[in-house]
């Protein structure tokens, strides 16, 4: 394996871990990138790692084929020779991370599905902010109430609400979102017909 296939198929073996370990880190302990007014979820990441990690391993299967015809052509250049027994466990090792990391992005997606994440305005003194996602199945709906801090890209978890009927309070604008200093008070309301519960989330700028 020449320096250029070996560097392609080691980055995108590294970038299909890091989509696994997004995801499931994700899913242990929540949390969304934000940059400027937009948020992304772990599902929308992961789809980046994943092409990203896809594209590398085919350019290393690509140079690998290139640097093979070129032997053939020319048997008197080297052509560094992997026994068999490694070749086939490293293929079966990127095959399993392939699907490993394959089967994580779908999962983000489908957990993903039907959601929607916004910035609340507005921001405490300092720059902290506030953000939501909110999704809903059937007749059921929930919202997670994350905090960024003012010079931060990932927004950690602070508190989680429900709602009847898939009701989205936050969409439909229902929430009041005040601040005293760097401590914040996010009230959620209900339409009346979908209550909310808990309706008060207390939200501590990271490091006030």
């Amino acid at each position: 394996m020449g320096t250029a296939q070996a560097i392609a198929q080691r980055g995108g073996t590294a970038l299909l871990a890091m989509t696994t370990v997004l995801v499931v880190g994700t899913a242990a302990w929540p949390a969304v990138l934000v940059l400027g007014d937009d948020v992304t979820s772990a599902g929308d990441a992961a789809v980046a790692l994943l092409g990203c990690g896809l594209s590398l391993l085919l350019l290393a299967r690509v140079i690998g084929g290139r640097d093979r015809r070129r032997y053939a052509a020319r048997p008197e250049e080297p052509l560094e020779h992997v026994p068999r027994r490694w070749a086939s466990g490293r293929r079966l090792a990127v095959g399993l991370l392939v699907v490993g990391a394959g089967g994580a992005t779908a999962f983000a997606l489908a957990f993903d599905a039907g959601s929607d994440a916004v910035v609340l305005s507005p921001s405490s003194t300092n720059g902290c902010r506030v953000v939501v996602q909110e999704r809903s199945f059937l007749l059921a709906g929930s919202g997670t109430v994350f905090v960024l801090a003012a010079d931060g890209l990932v927004a950690r978890q602070v508190s989680r609400y429900t709602t009847d009927d898939g009701y989205r309070p936050v969409r439909a604008g229902s929430f009041s979102l005040t601040w005293t200093g760097e401590r914040g008070h996010l009230e959620v309301f209900g339409s009346g017909f979908d209550p909310v519960w808990p309706r008060g989330h207390e939200i501590d700028c990271p490091g006030a």
